[in-house]
This record gives C-alpha cells, sequence and structure tokens, in this order.
C-alpha cells in the first residue's frame, strides 16, 4: 500500500518528536542459532540504552500457565525442546551478569505467540526481540514462523535477528 505521508510531512516543514526509548525488552529464546544471535542483539541494545531484559521461552505443549522456576530442571528432563530453552534463558542470563543488564527469566507453556504478546503487553514492553528459524519452503508452509506471527499480532515493535550457523 502506498502513502502520502512522507510527501506531507515534508510539506509541512516540521518534523515530529523522536522517541525511541528501550526500557524494557522481551527476548524470545529456545536455545537456537538464531535466538543466541537475538540475545546478543538484546544484550547490546539493552546496554546502550540501560534497559531491563525479560527472557522468555514458551513449550508449546500444554496450557497457557508460567511455568515455576522449582520445576524447570524436571521438565528439561522430559524433552529435548524444554532442554534447549532453558539452556537458552541461562545463556540470556550469563551474558546480563557478564554486561551488568539486569535480566529476568520466565519459563511459559501454551501458544508461543500468544504467549509473547501476553508477556510483551503484561510488562509494558517497547520492543520484542526474537530470532527467525530460517525455515523455508515446504517447512515454514507445515510449521510456520513464530517470529512472523508474533510481528503480524503486535502492537510492540519487533526486531527478528536471523541467525548464523554455530557450530
Amino acid at each position: 500500500m502506498l502513502s502520502k505521508l512522507a510527501e506531507e510531512l515534508l510539506a509541512k516543514n516540521q518534523l515530529e518528536a523522536v522517541n525511541t526509548s528501550i526500557d524494557r525488552i522481551i527476548l524470545a529464546v529456545d536455545g537456537s542459532a538464531p535466538a543466541i544471535e537475538a540475545t546478543k542483539y538484546a544484550i547490546g541494545l539493552a546496554k546502550r540504552n540501560s534497559s531491563e531484559i525479560i527472557a522468555i521461552f514458551v513449550d508449546p505443549d500444554g496450557e497457557d500457565a508460567v511455568i515455576p522456576e522449582n520445576e524447570w530442571e524436571l521438565l528439561a528432563k522430559k524433552t529435548k525442546r524444554v532442554r534447549y530453552g532453558l539452556a537458552g534463558l541461562k545463556l540470556a542470563h550469563k551474558y546480563g551478569k557478564a554486561y551488568c543488564i539486569n535480566v529476568k527469566l520466565l519459563l511459559l507453556s501454551g501458544n508461543p505467540v500468544k504467549q509473547i504478546i501476553n508477556v510483551a503487553e503484561k510488562e509494558g514492553a517497547d520492543l520484542i526481540i526474537t530470532g527467525d528459524t530460517g525455515l523455508t519452503g515446504i517447512k515454514r508452509i507445515a510449521l510456520g514462523s513464530i517470529a512472523e506471527a508474533v510481528v503480524e499480532a503486535s502492537d510492540v515493535p519487533v526486531l527478528v535477528v536471523k541467525g548464523r550457523k554455530i557450530l
């Protein structure tokens, strides 16, 4: 869709105020290479903006819920997906400590897109950062893209970070 907005703003000869305060960042992790790259971006932005990070992993199995921290290790022993997600959370926390950034960790269950959006709204997030799985073709059609769905559903700006293969 084309818009005349830029032309209209130029005609007014007055720029609107720019406010890009980033106080709270939601970081969606799953332990994958793109999520690790997203973690690095989140840490860098948080450092420059004195932001807080809320790192979350959402296990798609089960009803929408917040999993108490004392149950995390038990769940990680049951499924590889939760084990990798928990590793992603721990990595975000470790980066936070290394760069003196407050990183709050949440492990949730339920619909990942819905949970990410709910946390962003509840926490008053200024930005959501997530990695792109890099799925293409049939896999993307069959599995979908959480990052793409978050971009579509969110009223909060979303930064999608492409990952590199990490050995």
